[in-house]
């Protein structure tokens, strides 16, 4: 299995609970890490055999500028339906670092795993 990983993708979005967060867009930082056969692909240097990270990033972008989640739980769970309907991937796991979460100045970040239900 091949494992591709983009990482620190910036993205604005609405995202919390709090008033203000759902009146003004966030920065969040998103990386992904997602796996898959390319056994295929670098047998025959076929780009269609193989995923486009270029457009899963595309994906991953366009899904999160245009959700309203209140929790990271639900956003990460949207982005990993989005990676996991390019058909060969198997596995991804999504983490979102949300800068603005602490009070204190602590980066927060979600983390969780999804895997294909074929």
């Amino acid at each position: 299995m091949a494992l591709i990983s983009i990482n620190d993708l910036c993205v604005n979005t609405i995202i919390g609970t709090l008033d203000d967060e759902r009146l003004h867009r966030q920065k969040l930082i998103i990386s992904l890490e997602f796996e898959y056969d390319a056994a295929a692909a670098a047998a025959n240097d076929d780009l269609y055999a193989s995923v486009d990270y270029s457009a899963v990033e595309k994906a991953v972008v366009c899904c999160v500028e245009k959700s309203s989640f209140f929790l990271l739980e639900a956003l990460a769970a949207a982005i990993a339906g989005e990676v996991l309907a390019f058909s060969p991937v198997q596995r991804v796991k999504v983490a979102i670092s949300k800068p603005k979460a602490s009070a204190f100045g602590a980066l927060i970040t979600y983390t969780e795993e999804f895997r294909r239900e074929d």
